[in-house]
């Protein structure tokens, strides 16, 4: 009797072998810097993103017998802030690489540090031309602020002929660069630019900038920012009797912003990174995994940010899987990488690191049609 419990335990001790992986005593380890703090708003989805991306990893048996960890830092809008978590996350938690960080300022002042140690360095969301061919370790997962304006003035020109522009900008680097590029797209297809005002992050009255823009009496109200100030903004302009449509940029790309801006969100017309109707077997259990995820957690449902860092920590991932866990791997797999099987759409990268998308530009608009962003092209 004694010898038939010792053979049901060795079998069951056996058939735990076989229905979990032996994993390795120390996981492979890659940051992430995330917009946690300010800016959680998109932080926050994309920081879920992330880690759907590494527990499927995981869940599909990881790398030779390792797990992977992703150890996460705030980037809190802040250069140096960035620039100290991505130095704390190479010199002491020893990644092998990084998605993040997401705004431009953040990722043009803490790359050089990934480039020095060697580290790949994915950036899910900086749309500034300065990406471009900056480090042979850094790589753009989103498009430029330049392709984005080009795609949405040409759009407005060609449906809405509107024949002059007032800008309304978020006074930091993503709303003053957005003023400015699209500014100059507007200008070029002939839209002039009659009146221009700023705010401050955090601010709630728009009353006085609105009211100098009411009086150039614009065609169209072009206001870049975030959502946190650019949906009251749109509803305080309504309030003041600006009739005119409102063109915006991704970083209103929220389901906050129909319910912030109220009535006056309908119409707002917008450039983006993710079609949740991308009809691919990979992007559909992600869509219904993620909102399953955030609803339960109450959390921000923002999915295009979740789709930017799920796509970008995914293609780091794939590298550890056919090179193993080393950032050369990492970026041999990236620089030969064709038609990645994202969520985002087929992936490649061009000479300057910048993601291609094949079969189309890589933009989006989008149009809020009773309280939903709708795909228009």
């Amino acid at each position: 009797m004694t010898r038939i419990k010792a053979i049901v335990a060795l079998a069951c001790v056996l058939g735990l072998l076989v229905t979990f992986p032996a994993w390795g005593a120390d996981p492979v380890k890659i940051g992430s810097v995330l917009r946690l703090s300010i800016g959680a708003e998109h932080g926050i989805p994309a920081k879920r993103g992330v880690q759907m991306a590494v527990d499927e990893f995981n869940q599909a048996g990881g790398v030779n017998g390792q797990k992977v960890e992703v150890i996460f830092e705030d980037e809190k809008d802040s250069p140096t802030a960035a620039v100290n978590a991505v130095q704390k996350l190479i010199n002491v938690d020893k990644v092998i690489a990084l998605s993040g960080p997401m705004t431009s300022g953040a990722t043009m002042a803490s790359f050089k540090s990934a480039d020095e140690a060697k580290v790949v360095f994915v950036t899910p969301t900086a749309t500034t031309p300065k990406v471009s061919g900056a480090s042979p370790y850094l790589y753009r997962g989103c498009s430029r602020i330049d392709a984005q304006a080009k795609a949405l003035t040409a759009y407005v020109a060609k449906n809405w002929k509107p024949k002059t522009v007032a800008i309304l900008f978020s006074n930091e680097p993503y709303g003053k660069g957005c003023a400015e590029v699209f500014g100059a797209e507007f200008e070029k297809l002939g839209i002039k630019k009659v009146a221009e005002e700023s705010f401050l992050r955090g601010s709630r009255d728009f009353k006085a900038q609105l009211t100098n823009l009411k009086a150039a009496n614009p065609d169209i109200l072009f206001i870049p920012g975030y959502t946190p100030e650019t949906a009251p903004a749109a509803a305080q302009a309504r309030q003041l009797g600006l009739k005119q449509r409102i063109v915006g940029v991704y970083g209103d790309m929220d389901p906050e912003y129909a319910k912030l801006a109220g009535a006056a969100a309908e119409g707002h017309l917008i450039a983006g990174e993710y079609d949740e109707d991308y009809n691919t077997p990979k992007n559909q259990a992600f869509k219904k995994n993620y909102y399953a995820q955030a609803e339960q957690a109450k959390e921000p449902v923002n999915i295009m940010f979740a789709a930017l860092t799920y796509d970008a920590t995914g293609m780091i991932l794939e590298g550890i899987k056919k090179n193993g866990p080393t950032s050369e791997g990492i970026k041999k797999f990236l620089d030969e990488m064709k038609d990645y099987d994202g969520v985002t759409g087929k992936l490649s990268f061009n000479k300057e690191h910048d993601v291609q998308r094949a079969g189309t530009e890589g933009v989006y608009l989008f149009e809020i049609k009773n309280g939903k962003y709708v795909k228009v092209q």
